[in-house]
């Protein structure tokens, strides 16, 4: 049986692959963003080098590979949300995703840049950055899948030199191993992950966690910034090679008939216990169009709660509001519309109640 995943949005158009349970090994995937002309920061030449010596490394060890370069954030994450569907469709499943571009921190949290970021004021990264952690995140929700995350970050000029430092310390090791570097703009050439990970994927059996183990050892000789790893935890996965797929378990027997035990005694009766106290009545809301100014103010005051914003709570959605409810809406699997429908706007304000 063949399934095939058609889709327009980050360039996963038209792909098809095997599903069949016969198949002698998972599906292999990668995706490449590589952010190397940026709108009002100055380029990363590095990042284009880098990309093309991780994809050219990926394909040859028989990966499925689609690149996107320069993107914005719509499209970002609209590729992230692509590369899940597609290990989703097909389990067990292995994907590397490999981003290079302008990393910044913002109140602890660390974020990545896209190509039309334009950074004014520090807390403009909530509304165009991406959240690194959320990135993570979401591919660490598909089951049965496991694979690597390698973020090369390089800190925009003038900013305090963190990057992605502190996201090691905000991600729990699971079936995605996550690898940062903070890079250096200025030197020449492919940065020293995409030579380290080209260096790694050899032979023909190659594990997720000698893959870390290595790729650990190389970066610890210089040639990258502060670099962190979270390694990846559960059953054994393979980038190359591996045991081929078991097949798939034969259904368990029908259980057997058992005559039920006679009747126990009837308990002596106690006195009932005390009622626990109501919860609080969930707040309902109504869609976008028909909200009244005290509910646009009630729907930014959850937004910035929650991170999203942090705007005037002034019950006009202008563009960073727009922006704060995309990002809810990616976070909870919505369309990123922009507009909040009544189930999501009550979903919204009653997770900050």
């Amino acid at each position: 049986m063949r399934a095939c995943l058609v889709t327009v949005l980050a360039g996963f158009a038209g792909f098809c692959w095997n599903t069949s349970p016969a198949q002698s090994q998972p599906l292999r995937t990668a995706l490449i963003v590589a952010n190397a002309q940026y709108a009002d920061l100055p380029p990363l030449p590095r990042c284009t080098a880098s990309a093309a010596l991780v994809r050219d490394a990926l394909k040859a060890k028989g990966f499925e590979v689609v690149e996107r370069s320069d993107v914005r954030r719509g499209e970002f994450d609209a590729a992230i949300g692509s590369l899940a569907k597609r290990t989703t469709a097909s389990p067990p499943s292995v994907a590397v995703l490999y981003y290079c571009g302008y990393a910044r921190e913002f109140n602890g949290r660390p974020f990545l840049l896209p190509a039309a970021a334009n950074i004014t004021r520090d807390n403009d990264v909530l509304t165009q950055g991406l959240i690194a952690k959320s990135l993570v995140d979401s591919l660490a929700r598909v089951g049965d899948s496991s694979g690597v995350v390698l973020l090369d970050g390089f800190q925009p000029p003038e900013t305090q030199a963190t990057g992605l430092a502190k996201l090691g310390e905000q991600i729990q090791p699971g079936s995605f191993a996550v690898i940062g570097t903070n890079n250096d703009a200025a030197a020449p050439g492919p940065t020293a992950t995409a030579q380290a990970l080209r260096g790694q994927l050899t032979g023909d059996e190659l594990s997720v966690e000698k893959f870390v183990a290595g790729m650990r050892a190389e970066l610890a000789k210089g040639g990258a910034g502060t670099a962190f790893f979270v390694a990846a935890t559960g059953k054994p996965a393979f980038l190359i090679g591996g045991k081929p797929l078991p097949p798939p378990p034969a259904p368990p027997p029908p259980p057997v008939a058992v005559a039920p035990p006679p009747p126990a005694p009837a308990p002596t009766p106690s006195p009932p216990p005390a009622a626990p106290a109501p919860a609080p009545p969930q707040q309902v809301m109504v869609d976008e169009d028909r909200m009244s100014d005290q509910d646009r103010r009630q729907v930014q005051v959850a937004l910035a709660t929650l991170g999203y914003y942090s705007g005037r709570i002034d019950a006009t959605f202008g563009p960073e509001t727009r922006a704060a409810i995309r990002r809810y809406q990616f976070e909870i699997k919505g369309e990123m519309t922009g507009r909040l429908t009544g189930e999501q706007a009550t979903k919204l304000v009653n997770s900050v109640r």
